[in-house]
């Protein structure tokens, strides 16, 4: 059986209910915009939604080395005594929108929550760049944070890799193509409501099509936009596809009980279990897409994270046998 969390709140949360009818009431949550609009709107919502940031004891930006040429990264360090596991993040956003800056809360909270080091990487986004731009940019990523461990101030030995929606499925796909290198594999992967199949087949695409801040035809958008050519039922497209998911990754799912990209997490994380891989699942009750960057408005959101912080930290502890 999948060990599961709950945050249970039985009808939508009164913030983001308010959200709803306010912030995301709008018309531009019901149009595909320009994509200049989409990425100005992304970066607008952390600013506001998002609250103050976090202190951490350092933000350093770098780059890695791509063949397409540097991919730039930044790098958050907690306050900690000792040697860190280090997590490499993908950030959401449709594969279209979002940045090291739409996240860095997000990031910072993650980094002091987890006692990790967080590389996020600023992969290349679709329309201008499509499938497997974005996870070719995070496996360049992948391998320079294992030459680096340890001048990031990482043990070497914990690795992580993680994301929340698009960077999920990034995070996701980025452990099936290591197994199929046969390169070494991260302790845990911590996906947050990953979107995981692009058919957008499953009931919650239907069940909460729309009124809830991501719709249906938005994810439909982003998956038709990011994918390019690529079939549907490519696996490292769509990690749910894969008839294959044996020696993966110990995985923390997390879920929004109201998002599109429910079933995604849910099913993601049944399929894991079945293939013998270590699996904690979190539903989120009452939250939405994208919850987890809006803490400033949302204090049900740092109770998630706390509650995401926790088993991550206790898969870590089971994967590596040592203390996380």
């Amino acid at each position: 059986m999948i060990a599961t969390g709950t945050l249970r709140l039985p009808m939508i949360d009164p913030d983001i209910r308010r959200l709803l009818d306010t912030e995301f009431n709008t018309p531009l949550q019901e149009a595909m915009q320009a994509v200049a609009e989409l990425r100005a709107a992304a970066e607008q919502a952390a600013v506001k939604l998002g609250g103050a940031p976090e202190p951490i004891e350092s933000v350093v930006d770098s780059s890695v080395r791509c063949v397409h040429g540097p991919t730039a990264v930044r790098v958050y360090r907690p306050r900690v005594d000792t040697t860190s596991p280090v997590m490499l993040y993908a950030h959401g956003g449709g594969w279209v929108t979002g940045s090291l800056d739409s996240h860095d809360r997000l990031c910072r909270i993650l980094a002091n929550r987890l006692a990790a080091i967080i590389v996020a990487v600023d992969y290349r986004r679709a329309p201008e760049h499509l499938y497997p731009a974005a996870l070719d940019d995070m496996e360049s990523a992948w391998h320079w944070a294992q030459l680096h461990a340890a001048e990031l101030g990482g043990d070497g030995k914990r690795f992580v890799v993680a994301g929340d929606s698009s960077g999920g499925n990034l995070a996701a796909a980025l452990t099936l193509r290591l197994r199929a290198q046969g390169a070494l594999q991260p302790k845990l992967q911590l996906l947050l409501y990953p979107a995981l199949d692009a058919s957008c087949s499953r009931r919650a695409y239907r069940e909460f099509a729309s009124g809830l801040n991501l719709t249906a035809a938005q994810m439909q958008w982003y998956w038709n936009t990011y994918r390019g050519e690529a079939s549907v039922g490519a696996s490292e497209l769509s990690p749910l596809a894969s008839a294959d998911l044996r020696a993966l990754p110990p995985a923390v799912v997390a879920v929004a009980g109201y998002d599109v990209l429910r079933d995604d997490g849910v099913e993601y994380a049944r399929s894991l279990e079945d293939a013998g891989v270590p699996v904690r699942l979190i539903r989120c009750e009452g939250m939405i897409h994208g919850f987890l960057r809006w803490t400033g408005s949302v204090p049900a959101a740092l109770r998630c994270i706390a509650e995401i912080a926790d088993s991550a930290r206790q898969m870590l502890l089971d994967a590596s046998g040592e203390i996380s």
